[in-house]
C-alpha cells in the first residue's frame, strides 16, 4: 500500500514538473503588433548645448502651482507663456495656440489626413516648491537653471520641463526643417498637474472630448529608461501602461474627555492607536497576476535568471516564494498590491489633557485589482469592534486606471522609440506607482501610455519632489531625438 501511494506521489510530482517545464517554456516576451512607419525618422542636428541652456531658462520661471484655496500667483506662468512663444517660434508658426483656464496650454499641429487618428501628446508647466529648511542641501539655486558638471540643476529638470522643452525643441526643429505631419499632434500642457490636474488637464481632456477628438494613443511622463533594473542589473526601458488609484481615510476616534491624571483604561488616542495599526496591518492580496507585473516580467523573460522565470511562469506553484522574495522590497512590492500608509495625526490641546476627539490619516494606492469600493469596506472591517472609532474617505478616492494594450501598433511605436533611446535595452511595461496627467485623458485616447525617453539613475530619479534635481545634458538631446523619432513616425510626412 505504501509503495502504491509512493509511485503516485511520484507521478504527481513528475507532472507537476512538466506542467511547470511546459508554462516556462511558453512564458516569452507577447508578439508587439506589425508597425508600418509612415516615414523615415529625418536626420536633425540637435545643439545639446544650446537646448539645455534653453531648460535651464524654463526652470527660472518659478511655475509653483499651489493647493485649492491658496493664492495662485500667474505671473511665472504668464512669463514663461511668453517665453516659449520667443523660444520655439517654428512651432508656434505651425501649431494652433489655446489658453484654457487662463494658464495652461493647447496646441494643435493640423496633419493634411483627416482619417487619421491625432498623436496626444503631454507634458506639464508647472513644478511641485522647494522646501525652506532644504535649501542649504542644494548644490545649485533651485531655481537658477544652472548648466554645470554636464547636468542641467533646478525644480522641474526632470519633473517634467525636461520633457516638455524636450517635445517642443523636437516639434520645432521638425517644423523649422519643413517637417508637415500627415497626422494631427495635438499637445497638452497643463498647468496644475502636481495637484491633480483639476484646471488644467481635466479642462483640456473635457474640451477635446466635447469636440469628438478621439486620439490613436496619448502619452505622458511617468516612467523612463532606468539605468540599472534590479532584475536583469542592466538598462531596462519602461513604459506605463496603467497608474495606481489614490484615496485617503480618515480614521476618527471618540472617547470622553476629561484630565490626564485620572485617564480611563482607553483613550481617544489609544483607540486611535489601535484602529491605525489594524489598518495598517489589514492582509492585501500580493500577486504578480491581475495587473502589469506579470507583463512587465515576461517582457523581461529572456534577462532573466532561470529561476525567477520558473517562478513567474508557475505563480500558482511558487507564490510563497514570489511574495516572501519580492514583497521584502517596497517598491517591489508596491508593484504588487495595494499600499497602506499611515501619514497624519491630529488631536490633543495640551499635554495634560485628554481629547474628545483625534483623527489619522492613512493614505491608500490603489492596484488595479483592488476598487476604493472593497479597500474601505476592509478598513471599516479591520476596526470593528474599536470604540468610539470611525473610518471614511477623506475626499473622494481616484480609482486605478485601465491597463492599457501591449499589442498595439501604439504601444509598438513606443516601444521602438524606447529602444532607440536606451541603446537597444530590452523594454516592458509596468505599473505607474503615482499620479500624473495622463489618466485624465483615458476617454480621449484609445490608449495612455507613460513614458519619457531618458536614461536616469536612481540619484537623479530621487531628486525628483527632492533635493538636487537636474536632468543630464545627454538625457536633454536624448529626449530630443527619442520626441523626433515619436513624431515623425508616428505622424508621418505628409506627401
Amino acid at each position: 500500500m505504501l509503495r502504491w501511494i509512493g509511485g503516485l506521489l511520484v507521478i504527481a510530482a513528475l507532472a507537476v514538473a512538466a506542467a511547470a517545464a511546459v508554462r516556462t517554456r511558453d512564458f516569452v516576451p507577447a508578439p508587439l503588433a506589425d508597425l508600418a512607419v509612415a516615414a523615415p525618422v529625418p536626420d536633425i542636428a540637435i545643439d545639446a548645448d544650446a537646448a539645455a541652456a534653453r531648460l535651464g531658462q524654463a526652470l527660472r520661471f518659478q511655475t509653483i502651482s499651489v493647493q485649492q484655496g491658496q493664492p495662485w500667483d500667474a505671473a511665472p506662468f504668464a512669463a514663461q507663456r511668453a517665453w516659449l512663444e520667443t523660444a520655439y517660434p517654428a512651432f508656434h508658426a505651425v501649431a494652433k495656440r489655446e489658453i484654457v483656464n487662463q494658464e495652461s496650454l493647447l496646441f494643435t499641429w493640423e496633419g493634411s489626413d483627416p482619417a487619421l487618428k491625432p498623436m496626444l501628446l503631454l507634458a506639464h508647466l508647472d513644478v511641485v516648491p522647494v522646501e525652506e529648511w532644504s535649501k542649504d542641501q542644494w548644490e545649485a539655486e533651485p531655481f537658477g537653471g544652472e548648466v554645470r558638471d554636464g547636468f542641467v540643476w533646478g525644480r522641474g529638470a526632470a519633473d517634467d520641463k525636461g520633457s516638455l522643452v524636450a517635445i517642443l525643441e523636437a516639434a520645432n526643429a521638425l517644423a523649422a526643417q519643413g517637417f508637415k505631419p500627415a497626422r494631427t499632434i495635438i499637445f497638452a500642457f497643463g498647468h496644475d498637474e502636481e495637484v491633480s490636474g483639476r484646471q488644467g488637464a481635466i479642462a483640456m481632456a473635457k474640451l477635446l472630448k466635447d469636440r469628438g477628438v478621439t486620439a490613436w494613443f496619448a502619452l505622458d511622463e511617468g516612467m523612463v529608461i532606468v539605468e540599472k533594473y534590479p532584475l536583469t542589473d542592466t538598462p531596462v526601458a519602461l513604459i506605463g501602461i496603467g497608474e495606481k488609484g489614490y484615496g485617503t481615510v480618515r480614521v476618527t476616534a471618540e472617547a470622553t474627555a476629561g484630565h490626564s491624571s485620572t485617564p480611563p483604561p482607553d483613550t481617544a488616542v489609544t483607540l486611535l492607536s489601535e484602529a491605525i495599526i489594524r489598518i495598517h496591518r489589514m492582509p492585501i492580496e500580493m500577486k504578480l497576476g491581475g495587473g502589469p507585473a506579470i507583463d512587465m516580467i515576461r517582457a523581461l523573460s529572456p534577462q532573466l535568471p532561470l529561476t525567477i522565470r520558473v517562478a513567474a511562469a508557475n505563480e500558482w506553484l511558487f507564490s510563497p516564494v514570489i511574495n516572501q522574495q519580492l514583497g521584502a522590497d517596497p517598491r517591489a512590492a508596491a508593484l504588487l498590491r495595494t499600499t497602506i500608509a499611515p501619514t497624519m495625526l491630529e488631536g490633543g490641546s495640551k499635554e495634560n489633557v485628554l481629547p474628545g476627539r483625534v483623527s489619522a490619516m492613512i493614505n491608500f494606492r490603489l492596484h488595479p485589482r483592488d476598487t476604493s469600493a472593497e479597500i474601505l469596506a476592509a478598513a471599516q472591517e479591520a476596526v470593528r469592534g474599536i470604540p468610539g472609532v470611525t473610518v471614511e474617505w477623506a475626499s473622494p478616492p481616484m480609482e486605478a486606471s485601465p491597463v492599457s494594450s501591449t499589442v498595439s501598433d501604439s504601444y509598438a511605436l513606443i516601444s521602438a522609440v524606447a529602444r532607440a533611446a536606451g541603446d537597444n535595452a530590452p523594454v516592458a511595461p509596468t505599473l505607474v506607482l503615482g499620479g500624473t496627467d495622463s489618466r485624465h485623458y483615458l476617454g480621449v485616447a484609445d490608449n495612455v501610455y507613460r513614458f519619457t525617453p531618458a536614461i536616469l539613475t536612481d540619484e537623479e530619479i530621487s531628486g525628483i519632489h527632492g533635493v538636487n534635481e537636474k536632468l543630464s545634458v545627454a538625457n536633454v538631446e536624448r529626449m530630443i531625438k527619442g520626441y523626433v523619432h515619436l513624431i515623425a513616425a508616428g505622424a508621418g510626412a505628409a506627401p
